[in-house]
């Protein structure tokens, strides 16, 4: 046997009598490899569809983005506003206020009731005070008996300021009342304005500079005319006189303000120009990946999906409900809102203008025909209809990816997976089977080898043989 001494395994004596070398042996096993050869090609082509199939869910995302912005209340009717004097008051909307201009006069602003107690004769806040006993708090806020609630705080010789106002602050959530230290001196504020009570007692309470030389400051409510109506609040950011709308009060005058909402459609229209683009990029790249080339040229290159039948359900599915006359539960339709196709390709685009005069005609139509949804009393989302609704569910059926519910990538991704793992599985036992062969090729031709040697020494001994009869 020829000992092996070559890159590939084969000795490089090999065919010194047979002729027949280690790159014949190569040739042979070549040969042999076609089946080797058909599934590497064919994991190459699951490998770069599986890929093409995972851009797809990129742009599919992306889209669902652009369409799931749709759905939300923040896209629509959101409100532009103006006022004659920011610095007395201001004003804000919701989704759900009207359009308006208000006029509106501050006369008082709400205040918080505060005690404010006398300086203590300490180094600063982080030095014990030397007091000690109770400090009980009554509050604002009532029991369910319609009682004001007390709290009581034990106070102990080495406890600072702030160690005080921690011990109050713990029990704020309840009580309304929130401790701080300035200049060495302990302020309790009323959390709510307008003109609540609140008191300090207890055996501490002197110590502490919160007895009778405490300043007690009343809240007060905040008093505002609008529109020539006098209003009462306990609060300056006032949002439960008119739905929707929020005053923020910030300074006494004698000045009117004038403020005013309007809607703006500027965000709808975006986001509407936003799911067009977003589609027509997705488009494009399920027609190349669909593509199948120009056939009658030799060097012809199709699309990486060509002939996929899910991917051309998709592209079916799109181009029927973008553009789909009816929507459930809607007065008005995609063309109507300035959603069309522009050419022949399938190109989708947005006029701007026919969007904005259906807003400015009836916003709430133009969100219906979008989203619109039914809500249990515990707010779930019981029903959903809508252009955006009925778009979001059938790129969902492509999408969604959980251990309960695999969407048609998911599925596929699943299935190019397997087909891989088999393939590779099929590459190894071709590889086993490679190698057993490259080591009978080797054998036979060895010892073919041998047997021409053996043979050829034969031949030179009875050649000699034979010259010396004849001598």
């Amino acid at each position: 046997m020829a000992s092996i001494t070559t890159t590939n395994g084969i000795s490089s004596t090999l065919g010194q009598y047979s002729g027949i070398t280690a790159d014949d042996i190569e040739a042979l096993l070549q040969a042999d490899s076609a089946g080797k050869t058909k599934a590497q090609s064919q994991i190459t082509t699951l490998t770069d569809q599986k890929t093409a199939w995972s851009d797809v869910k990129t742009r599919l995302n992306n889209f669902l983005t652009k369409v799931t912005a749709l759905q939300s209340d923040d896209t629509y009717q959101t409100k532009k506003v103006t006022t004659s004097d920011a610095t007395i008051a201001s004003i804000t909307g919701d989704t759900s206020a009207a359009e308006g201009t208000y006029d509106l006069k501050v006369d008082q602003l709400a205040t918080a009731s505060k005690i404010t107690g006398t300086q203590l004769d300490v180094k600063n806040s982080k030095t014990a005070v030397g007091a000690s006993g109770s400090l009980t708090l009554t509050s604002a806020e009532t029991d369910t008996n319609g009682q004001a609630k007390t709290f009581s705080f034990d106070i102990s010789d080495t406890d600072t300021l702030n160690d005080i106002a921690a011990k109050i602050n713990k029990q704020t959530s309840s009580s309304s009342i929130k401790a701080s230290v300035v200049d060495n001196r302990l302020v309790l504020t009323d959390n709510k304005m307008g003109a609540r009570n609140i008191s300090v007692a207890g055996d501490a309470a002197t110590s502490l500079g919160l007895g009778s030389g405490a300043t007690t400051a009343k809240g007060k409510s905040a008093i505002f005319e609008l529109d020539g109506m006098k209003i009462t609040r306990d609060t300056n950011t006032v949002s439960d006189a008119i739905e929707g709308t929020t005053f923020t009060l910030s300074k006494v005058s004698d000045s009117h303000v004038t403020l005013s909402l309007t809607n703006d459609t500027s965000k709808t229209v975006s986001a509407v120009n936003d799911m067009v683009t977003q589609y027509n990029s997705l488009m494009s790249l399920i027609n190349d990946d669909l593509s199948v080339g120009d056939p009658s040229k030799s060097d012809n290159t199709t699309g990486k999906l060509a002939g996929d039948s899910e991917l051309m359900r998709l592209q079916t599915s799109l181009r029927n409900m973008i553009t789909n006359p009816y929507v459930t539960g809607s007065s008005l339709n995609p063309s109507e809102v300035g959603i069309s196709l522009v050419d022949r390709d399938g190109t989708l685009g947005l006029d701007q203008d026919k969007l904005n005069k259906a807003i400015t005609d009836d916003p709430t139509a133009v969100k219906n025909m979008f989203y619109q949804s039914t809500k249990s009393s515990v707010g779930t989302v019981t029903s959903e209809s809508g252009y955006a609704a009925d778009l979001s569910k059938m790129l969902n059926t492509y999408l969604v990816d959980s251990s309960s519910n695999k969407g048609i990538i998911a599925t596929k991704s699943a299935g190019y997976d397997s087909s891989i793992k088999d393939l590779n599985s099929q590459i190894d036992n071709f590889n086993i089977m490679l190698e057993a062969k490259k080591t009978q090729y080797v054998d036979m031709f060895t010892r073919l080898d041998q047997a021409m040697m053996e043979a050829q020494s034969q031949m030179s001994y009875f050649t000699t043989q034979t010259s010396s009869l004849s001598s």
